[in-house]
């Protein structure tokens, strides 16, 4: 009876646990200028190397995004944001979840490492982590300085991006 136990304890936490593939979803990121409020570029893939057995708090691995997958609504400004990038150089920004810190019902702050532009960082989001069924919801938000990952930030005329971005997170994953 004990093995019987143990053997339907495993099976149901192998049920919960596993690797949790990109399925759909954005990453934001949101800066200004004088003038402009709208620089919004985003990447509607990433790369899912994370995993979650039944529990949020468990999440661990990390997520990875093409520099060359960030758009926005504007193509000059793209190529602009792809030279201040050197996405030909530093091709993938990647967070590595290291401790997932419930703060009450679905909301975590999820801490890690960021390597972006090959400097890695400490940093945190904050957000919600849900689970239903098959599928794992992540909606959070961070910020960054572009300084702080040895980027400068983009000169348009007389006028200099804003060094912060803002990063706003909306991924739904499946088992």
């Amino acid at each position: 009876m004990k093995k019987l136990s143990i053997l339907a304890i495993l099976a149901c936490g192998m049920l919960y646990a596993g690797s949790l593939n990109f399925e759909s979803g954005s990453v934001k990121a949101h800066t200004e200028v004088f003038g402009d409020s709208t620089i919004d570029p985003m990447a509607k893939k990433a790369t899912s190397h994370l995993s979650m057995e039944a529990s949020p708090s468990t999440l661990k691995g990390s997520i990875e995004i093409s520099m060359g997958d960030l758009f926005s609504d504007n193509k000059k400004r793209d190529e602009h944001m792809q030279e201040a990038l050197e996405s030909s150089s530093f091709p993938k920004a990647v967070f590595d979840v290291k401790e997932v810190v419930a703060k009450g019902g679905d909301n975590y702050t999820l801490k890690g490492m960021m390597n972006l532009h090959g400097v890695t960082k400490p940093m945190s989001f904050d957000g919600s982590v849900s689970a239903e069924g098959n599928k794992v919801r992540i909606k959070a938000t961070s910020s960054l300085k572009m300084t702080d990952f040895g980027m400068k930030p983009i000169k348009m005329m007389f006028l200099t991006v804003r060094d912060q971005v803002d990063l706003n997170v909306d991924l739904e994953l499946k088992r």
